[in-house]
């Protein structure tokens, strides 16, 4: 039917409309390429992959998923290559897309990129939130490497911020994560920070064994600048414990292994603070000199070489001065520390709103989720609604047809006066029954003129049941050659009403079940009760002519 071909003609135009916006928005294959290619050599190469991805035309992008991976292998390159920003132009879009991702692998370093930005910029309560947030994929992804780099980035957060227990637990883990992915430089290097923590717990025994290991590692792979900072972290761990000679073993590492001094202001303080030690004030006080005129002068190694000099040489005034600029220093720093916001109240502020977020973005997409349910259960409704119409009308039009076909058969069990009766009363119904079912079942026509024409064939229907005069004249016919059969029964059986008396016209004057259902707005089975009730009116009447009309009613 038309109806159904509309239908499907519909279905096809959403279809061709999904897949030409479908195409729209897919990335063309050689961008998409580059982009993979990137990401394989991003750690082995990564001054290729940078070239790579600066070879990438942006606005080929077309979906926000590979924008964000664009955003991601790009930060990444940059990472890899020791490119640090504190922008997060390139992370931020990347990382909203990557918070509410199931694509874990990629979540996690998404979240890490934009943390490690937001730990250049300064802004430590977010970078650790995302690094919290990066955390929750591992459920899912094992890569001990980026776990490890997470760790250890947090660490370096809680130490700068004074948290020394939460900072050694992350390097802690860290270092585990390290260890399992095969990572010796990573190792030595947390060992390294693990050690400093340490020292500033004053847990120097700890500190010494974790800065021995990544000095020893230093040695192994000859890495003369890890030895060197490693050894410099080591003589303040001897000058805070009290240990002077070991600390001279440790600064003539420097001369005996060809160790490069990255800190000469460090390296004379520390020279100057053991001779002092060792009852060399002259020399002692020659190494602060050399100390201050290094290129790079850290104020704080000097004032406490300073102070240690004048306390071993007994000048107390001396000491006591050089101690009171030392205290003034410190207590700036204290009160500069005092007046930033507590960092674990920030992150658990930042937790709070970020799982707030969460619950909002989720309820958005239920409720987009239901009303999209919605809509479609609505069109599907629609449509069975539309196909279960157009069966119906089906069938009712093979009904009609066949209720015509048989109204106009010759030979019927009723007088043939009463045939010739019906024939001239209805010929003219008959014959507009015929052309309208004609017209339907013709497939040329539009579905509103198909509508129309069953429109017109339920109103001619309608018009039979409801044509009084003919009914009448009906009715008079079977009266005259059935011996006032309808008198008799509107005389004799008064329990019979104007619905029995309907039907058991149309019984006499010899239409069918199917015909009298459709004249009645009833169907061919309740017709046959009706029949079957009517018969036992009439017995129940104790009629004289019960056996007569009976078998009239009985006729076929």
């Amino acid at each position: 039917m038309n109806i159904g071909i509309h239908i499907r003609k519909w279905y096809y135009g959403v279809v061709v409309a999904m897949v030409v916006f479908g195409l729209g928005c897919v990335t063309d294959k050689q961008t998409a390429a580059t982009i993979a290619q990137a990401e394989q050599c991003a750690i082995d190469e990564p001054q290729r992959a940078l070239s790579l991805m600066r070879g990438v035309d942006a606005s080929m992008l077309r979906s926000d998923r590979d924008r964000a991976r664009y955003a991601l292998v790009y930060s990444e390159a940059c990472y890899y290559n020791n490119i640090d920003s504190d922008s997060d132009s390139l992370t931020l879009s990347m990382a909203r897309y990557y918070l509410d991702s199931d694509i874990h692998e990629e979540r996690v370093r998404a979240l890490y990129q934009h943390a490690w930005v937001l730990h250049n910029s300064g802004r430590m309560a977010e970078a650790v939130t995302m690094l919290g947030e990066a955390e929750r994929s591992f459920e899912y992804v094992d890569n001990p490497r980026i776990e490890g780099l997470i760790n250890r980035t947090k660490g370096d957060i809680y130490g700068l911020d004074c948290l020394f227990g939460n900072a050694l637990d992350a390097y802690i883990k860290a270092r585990g994560c390290f260890e399992r992915a095969s990572l010796d430089y990573h190792v030595a290097s947390v060992d390294y920070d693990i050690g400093v923590t340490h020292m500033l717990m004053r847990e120097y025994d700890s500190a010494e064994q974790s800065l021995l290991r990544a000095l020893n590692y230093a040695y192994d792979v000859d890495y003369g600048e890890f030895a060197s900072v490693t050894l410099h972290e080591l003589c303040d761990l001897c000058i805070y414990d009290d240990r002077y000679d070991d600390c001279r073993g440790y600064v003539e590492e420097f001369e005996k292994r060809d160790i490069p001094i990255n800190d000469l202001c460090h390296y004379y303080a520390t020279l100057a603070i053991v001779e002092a030690a060792e009852g060399d004030y002259a020399l002692a006080k020659e190494y602060i000199e050399r100390a201050e005129g290094a290129e790079y002068v850290n104020e704080e190694d000097v004032e406490y070489a300073h102070y240690l000099v004048a306390r071993f040489s007994g000048d107390m005034r001396e000491a006591l001065y050089w101690q009171e600029v030392s205290k003034r220093r410190q207590d700036r720093v204290v009160l500069g520390s005092l007046e930033q916001p507590i960092l674990n109240v920030e992150v658990e502020s930042l937790q709070r709103s970020l799982a707030a977020e969460r619950r909002e973005r989720e309820l958005t997409w239920q409720r987009n989720t239901a009303i999209f349910v919605g809509c479609a259960i609505i069109v599907v409704v629609l449509m069975l609604f539309v196909f279960s119409r157009l069966k119906r009308k089906n069938r009712d039009i093979a009904n009609y047809v066949e209720t015509i076909r048989e109204l106009q058969l010759a030979a019927r069990a009723v007088p043939e006066e009463i045939n010739a009766t019906v024939s001239a009363l209805y010929r003219d119904r008959f014959s507009e029954l015929n052309h309208l079912c004609d017209i339907y079942y013709d497939h040329i026509g539009t579905s509103r003129q198909k509508n129309l024409v069953f429109n017109r064939l339920q109103e001619t229907i309608e018009t039979i049941k409801c044509d009084e005069h003919r009914m009448k004249e009906l009715e008079t016919a079977v009266n005259k050659y059935r011996c006032n059969i309808m008198e008799r029964m509107r005389s004799q059986v008064p329990r019979l009403n104007e619905r029995d008396m309907r039907v058991a016209l149309y019984l006499f004057a010899g239409f069918s079940n199917r015909a009298i259902a459709i004249f009645i707005d009833s169907d061919p089975s309740t017709v046959s009760k009706l029949r079957y009730n009517i018969k036992q009116k009439i017995k129940s009447a104790n009629i004289e002519d019960a056996d007569e009309i009976i078998a009239a009613l009985s006729d076929k």
